[in-house]
């Protein structure tokens, strides 16, 4: 018997490598480059054209060398890698690979006043309509709408400004102008309320003898009238019957398919009385020949008669969006010509994210994926980015540059659903929890992301709601994350997570990052590391938000002005720099616990987010970290207090050294364990391993 055990098992395990030989043997490599073709077969003589088409083909082992040049695509993985055979997508050996999501802009026109402007179709668009498409979502708060497309020149995003920016500074909203009771042209009379198109706040006013009449029309306002033959010069005498109570005004004729230049402009008198009529007659140029619709825009001015200039208003550096049915008109005050540097606006939502879940085993190397117009990505909706993984499993980002964005970089988060965005609450992010949980909480996460550059992006670096589980971001610079934006919201920072189960961050470099700072890790951390990374220049370096831990902070330099925030309990700090000043707060909202190392609910609904329970050890403090008012009682043990005052931090490198006073000794730093550190009160989890890193110096670094 055993004979014939040991017969089946050789048989068994020689089927094994027969089939393993066979997947190796089907791994394929595949070419992409700017000069290939789809049609082609995809060998290194005969490149793919697009990133897509062999994202459509490539299966697990397979890998994609993308030659040099820039790809203008929403990449959208089709299949999913395995564990040692991940589906790989890199730049080929030397050549810089750009992936964006960007389209340039041609075609602009000089105006008058110096602007350009340029009309786009929206069919034009990859994914979004940077017209229309603005900044949503749980947590996220403006005074004033916010594009996700960029419009940028020779590298530097122009500020945009929606068409409401025209109605509130090119008059006083609040103040109607005038009222039409009537056109009339080569002897034929429309009435005002004839118009094929109005906005909102036009309305019917009273009978007239030419009809019934459009009334109350305020600043900024716009009126199409359809058919008019221009073709004579007597027809391209237009007459405007009209009332004006109150209020200077001008009306700009324009024909309606070319509504951002004027034909001819009129400036009525001021009636005295709704009821009371006059009539303006303005000759329109020979240009304007031909059957046309046309457009009246109303603006008012002063007495003097000055209108606001729109190119003062602006400024350099901004544009106006103008959205219409089927097109958008751009207004910008460029600093150079757009017609020889050549602008780009973003339409497309990502460079590379899949459109479906569980693409698993991912790796992305040696790309740069720049100006795409993911929304916002909080913790409870789907979480999209410029590079994402959507709910997916053992992804590698290495070697890779990330940048231009008014939302995320990079997401490791959530997938969407029905409930997305249903309301920014504590319970509404409970429900989420445990939809997560039942869709595959165990197959996600375990990501890498190491030695990228990811900056210039509007709300996070990376972030990730509960798909970053068992993730690791090292040897990565971040930096310019919320850096000087509009808007502001619950979402923002270099390194933004949610769930940080056994999730770690080594040896990175964080700086200038607005809002809440550098790493936030909100909910749920149990089990991280931060090791070995320097943070400085940052609104603040550190955030634990309702977390439970225990968290193991090693090794670091937090150099910012607010050092560490903090309304948690269980976190060690052993033999950091903390320059800068502490914020804590106690925290009543209660949030889940793991079984240690995995993502099994202890439960929903443990306890109490309490601050304090933290431990101090081995650390040069620039300020006392003690707080008076603290849930759980602290340790504090051999640190050494060096006054802020005497750290020296060069702003721009990060690079830090300490003179301490002459009095000052240096304590003891004995060595740290596990054990030592203890465990915090409410998991029974110990602390990570302290690496035992170099005990910290006052010199520099």
């Amino acid at each position: 018997m055993a004979v014939i055990d040991n017969c089946m098992r050789a048989c068994v395990l020689s089927l094994v490598f027969a089939l393993t030989g066979a997947l190796e043997a089907h791994a394929a490599e595949y070419f992409v480059s700017p000069s290939g073709c789809d049609g082609a077969d995809g060998s290194s003589t005969k490149p793919w054209r697009t990133i897509q088409h062999a994202a459509d083909v490539a299966v697990a082992g397979d890998v994609v060398t993308i030659r040099g040049g820039t790809y203008r695509e929403w990449v959208k993985p089709a299949n999913a890698g395995r564990k040692g055979a991940p589906i790989t997508y890199r730049a080929a050996d030397g050549e810089k690979v750009v992936v964006t999501g960007a389209d340039p802009v041609k075609g602009w026109t000089k105006r008058h006043d110096g602007l350009w402007t340029v009309r786009l179709d929206y069919d034009s668009f990859g994914g979004m309509n940077p017209f229309t498409d603005f900044i949503y979502g749980d947590w996220f708060g403006a005074r004033e709408k916010c594009f996700r497309t960029r419009l940028v020149q020779d590298g530097k995003p122009l500020v945009l400004k929606d068409r409401s920016f025209l109605l509130g500074h090119c008059g006083m909203a609040n103040r109607a102008l005038v009222n039409i009771a009537g056109l009339t042209s080569g002897g034929r009379t429309v009435p005002g309320d004839s118009a094929v198109s109005k906005s909102p706040n036009v309305k019917p006013g009273f009978p007239t003898k030419w009809g019934m009449e459009l009334g109350w029309i305020y600043d900024n306002s716009t009126i199409v009238y359809k058919g008019f033959d221009f073709s004579t010069p007597a027809a391209r005498e237009l007459s405007i019957h009209m009332s004006s109570a109150v209020y200077n005004s001008r009306i700009d004729i324009c024909d309606a398919a070319k509504p951002e230049m004027a034909l001819a402009s009129v400036r009525p008198p001021i009636t005295g009385d709704w009821k009371k009529y006059t009539t303006v007659t303005v000759t329109l140029p020979e240009t304007a020949a031909g059957v046309k619709d046309i457009l009246l825009r109303f603006h008012e001015v002063d007495a003097v008669g000055r209108s606001p200039s729109l190119a003062g208003l602006l400024g350099k550096g901004r544009a106006v969006m103008i959205p219409g049915m089927v097109y958008g008109t751009i207004i910008a005050a460029f600093e150079k010509d757009p017609n020889v540097s050549v602008p780009e606006l973003i339409v497309r939502p990502a460079c590379f994210y899949p459109t479906r879940e569980f693409r698993d085993y991912i790796t992305l190397r040696g790309i740069l994926f720049m100006n795409a117009g993911p929304n916002w990505a909080p913790p409870t909706s789907e979480q999209t980015a410029i590079v994402g993984t959507n709910w997916s499993k053992g992804w590698i980002i290495e070697d890779c540059e990330v940048f231009g964005t008014e939302c995320s970089g990079i997401t490791l988060g959530k997938y969407g659903d029905e409930f997305d965005n249903v309301g920014p609450t504590a319970q509404n992010y409970h429900n989420t929890i445990m939809r997560c949980a039942s869709n595959g909480l165990e197959r996600v996460g375990h990501h890498m992301v190491r030695r990228c550059r990811i900056t210039d992006c509007g709300q996070a670096g990376i972030c990730g709601s509960l798909g970053a589980v068992f993730s690791t971001v090292e040897d990565c610079e971040i930096s310019y994350c919320h850096w000087n934006k509009p808007y502001g919201g619950a979402e923002m920072a270099g390194i933004k997570i949610h769930a940080a189960v056994d999730f770690t961050v080594a040896r990175c470099r964080i700086h200038h990052c607005g809002e809440l700072g550098g790493l936030w890790f909100d909910w749920m951390a149990q089990g991280a590391r931060i090791v070995g990374n320097k943070l400085w220049a940052n609104k603040r370096d550190i955030f634990f938000e309702v977390d439970h831990g225990p968290n193991l902070v090693e090794g670091n330099d937090f150099l910012s002005d607010i050092s560490v925030m903090a309304y948690s309990q269980g976190v060690a700090f052993v033999g950091n720099r903390i320059r800068g000043r502490y914020s804590y707060h106690n925290d009543k909202r209660r949030t889940p616990i793991f079984k240690p190392h995995s993502v099994t609910l202890v439960s929903l609904d443990e306890v109490e987010c309490g601050q304090g329970a933290f431990v101090f050890i081995n650390n040069i403090l620039g300020n006392d970290p003690r707080y008076a008012k603290e849930a759980h009682p602290s340790r504090y043990e051999d640190n050494w207090m060096i006054p802020a005052s005497a750290w020296k931090v060069d702003v721009g490198t990060g690079e830090c050294s300490i003179t301490p006073p002459a009095d000052s000794k240096r304590p003891e730093f004995k060595p740290v364990d596990a054990k030592r550190l203890g465990r915090p009160p409410f998991v029974d989890q110990a602390y990570p391993e302290p690496s035992n890193l170099p005990l910290p110096s006052v010199a520099a670094r």
